[in-house]
């Protein structure tokens, strides 16, 4: 009896959740309010606060869950990485900047919320958000670390690096919502190829030899199949 009951909360809690976020992502969020998601729903707002405290602890709850999905995602794209292939390192960070404008085209006002403090929702959230920002970045930074470790690169601090290429990836978002110069795949392309020379600026000489060999072998490759 008690599974029955938690899996009813649950459904209920997953079409409060899905409704919102079309609500929000299609209004924003000053412009949602509860009596809007639970007529969307099709409930009392009674049985919404049995669920949450507010509007912004539902929104609240909805960006954890995403930027967690999120970073999930990504880490697990990032495994297994052959850091001594160039071309298995393109495809990796590819796959992750490709994910990252995933989650920026179906949460684009989430994005823009929480991208930007004009948008912001209040300064507790605001530091939350970037604490997930900043998870993500640690991620990276320890992928660095372990390549400082093997001796692929040297002389680079991994936070500095890392922090640098979320920098460039939120400024990217932000400028592909609203100004629109570009597409999502000439950004993607753009990072995946600034992340790599950025890194490979920083490789040791038994990196750039390996950079050498994966090149002569791309070549090989490539003179076959012509």
């Amino acid at each position: 009896m008690s599974s029955l009951i938690e899996k009813k909360r649950q459904y209920t809690r997953d079409m409060i959740i899905e409704a919102a976020e079309e609500l929000f992502s299609r209004h924003g969020y000053h412009n949602t309010q509860v009596m809007d998601i639970v007529k969307s729903v099709g409930m009392s707002a009674g049985t919404f606060y049995n669920y949450y405290t507010d509007k912004r602890d539902l929104f609240e709850q909805i960006t954890r869950r995403n930027f967690e999905d999120f970073r999930a995602r990504i880490r697990k794209l990032r495994e297994p990485v052959n850091i001594w292939d160039r071309s298995d390192r393109f495809a990796k960070l590819d796959d992750t900047f490709s994910a990252y404008f995933d989650y920026i085209d179906g949460h684009r006002q989430q994005f823009l919320i929480l991208l930007r403090g004009s948008f912001g929702v209040d300064e507790e959230l605001d530091g939350n958000v970037w604490r997930h920002y900043s998870d993500i970045a640690q991620d990276l930074a320890d992928d660095l670390q372990t390549w400082l470790n093997v001796g692929i690169i040297e002389g680079v601090n991994p936070h500095t690096l890392a922090y640098a290429v979320v920098g460039m990836a939120m400024h990217l978002g932000h400028s592909y919502l609203m100004e629109q110069k570009f597409t999502r795949e000439e950004a993607i392309k753009t990072l995946t190829s600034l992340s790599n020379t950025m890194f490979e600026s920083y490789l040791t000489e038994a990196g750039r030899k390996s950079l050498e060999n994966s090149n002569d072998m791309q070549r090989r490759f490539e003179d076959e199949h012509d």
